[in-house]
């Protein structure tokens, strides 16, 4: 993992039903030098430091209030709106949270944890298709988001009742993330009981 994205592992801390973003892999595409300038933040900067230590401490809105300010100094970044849309997300604000990751987009499209925001958005407003949409396009920027193919896993299986694909996206996360989900891995099992190979579908 890219030691300038460490300081996005300890703002992306979702709860609930829809998984843990752990990164974003993706680099900007950056236009010149002065675009440089005004997208890299990284965990040297010192508001960056003090954000994390403001989250790590309870401060949520201290947190947001930094990030915020680094949005005004690096108008090209998409990273810390995403992370101001987390923090929203985390307090019900679903629509702030909205607001914030389709500004991360615009600045940077490329960045796969806004697309999956969007995801976990539409997933708590029970909007299952649009949730299915975003986290799709998450995976089209990055593959290896275990949590997307985790949340894919979820509606797969318990919206369109499609066992194939979520177990195919359960596989995925269970080899993706790097904890042991014992829980996961014995619903999968359970669900590849359930699937009926191909050809015997007609057998007596």
């Amino acid at each position: 993992m890219r030691t300038n994205y460490l300081w996005l592992i300890v703002l992306l801390l979702l709860t609930g039903c829809a998984g843990i973003p752990d990164s974003v892999d993706n680099e900007a595409l950056l236009k010149n030098e002065q675009d440089d300038k005004q997208v890299e933040i990284d965990m040297r900067n010192p508001d960056m430091s003090a954000a994390i230590s403001a989250l790590n401490n309870g401060q949520p809105m201290v947190a947001k209030a930094l990030l915020l300010g680094l949005t005004q100094r690096y108008p090209l970044a998409g990273k810390p709106w995403v992370n101001v849309g987390l923090i929203s997300f985390r307090r019900g604000e679903l629509d702030r949270a909205q607001q914030a990751a389709e500004k991360a987009l615009v600045l940077q499209p490329e960045i796969a944890v806004a697309d999956y925001l969007l995801g976990l958005i539409a997933h708590k407003k029970n909007d299952a298709p649009k949730a299915l949409a975003h986290y799709l396009a998450a995976l089209e920027k990055d593959l290896q988001h275990a949590h997307s193919h985790y949340n894919l896993a979820l509606l797969y299986d318990t919206y369109y009742q499609d066992l194939g694909n979520a177990v195919f996206h359960y596989r995925r996360y269970l080899e993706l993330s790097a904890s042991d989900d014992e829980v996961t891995l014995s619903w999968v099992r359970e669900l590849e009981s359930q699937l009926v190979p191909e050809g015997d579908d007609d057998a007596s």
